[in-house]
């Protein structure tokens, strides 16, 4: 079922909760409509922020050249200081006339220009493959952080490695 139709499923059933409050759950007769409406409800006004989220995600970054959140991007993440959109982050065929190996050594550059910690966690995640949570607990960091950081690095090569970067 499509995300939109699964929206569409989720207000027609809140809407009938609604319009029949408080009648009992035929599996559970220790819940009533009330408690499931509400359910609802917060989940439908979590997409609707998410949506919202996403789309100032693509105004943001669509002018950028270098960042790009798909058309049909759905997934986000909330946090306490904002949300995390998934997007894509353009590093590479950038530089004008440079060999692979000058492009090579522009990239290692821009790694090496990285703040200490950011370049540490970069490196635990490109270099040692290690996950989120695993650079966090080690290097006792919210995986937050570890995202942050992540993107940060992410930002900064790519802007080392525009053309006139």
């Amino acid at each position: 079922m499509a995300d939109n139709q699964q929206v569409k499923l989720l207000t027609e059933a809140l809407a009938s909760l609604n319009d029949t409050p408080r009648f009992r759950l035929r599996c559970d007769r220790s819940r009533d409509s009330y408690k499931l409406a509400a359910r609802i409800e917060a989940y439908l006004a979590g997409l609707k922020k998410g949506k919202q989220a996403i789309a100032e995600a693509r105004r943001r970054w669509a002018l950028s050249g270098f960042i790009r959140v798909d058309p049909d991007e759905m997934e986000f993440d909330e946090t306490a200081d904002g949300h995390w959109v998934r997007g894509w982050i353009k590093i590479g065929g950038g530089i004008a006339g440079k060999s692979e190996a000058q492009f090579r050594a522009k990239y290692e550059e821009a790694v090496s220009a990285l703040p200490i910690m950011t370049r540490e966690v970069f490196d635990a995640h490109r270099l040692e493959n290690e996950n989120y949570e695993a650079i966090a607990m080690r290097l006792g960091l919210g995986r937050a952080e570890v995202e942050t950081l992540i993107g940060e690095a992410l930002f900064a090569i790519s802007r080392a490695l525009l053309p006139s970067g």
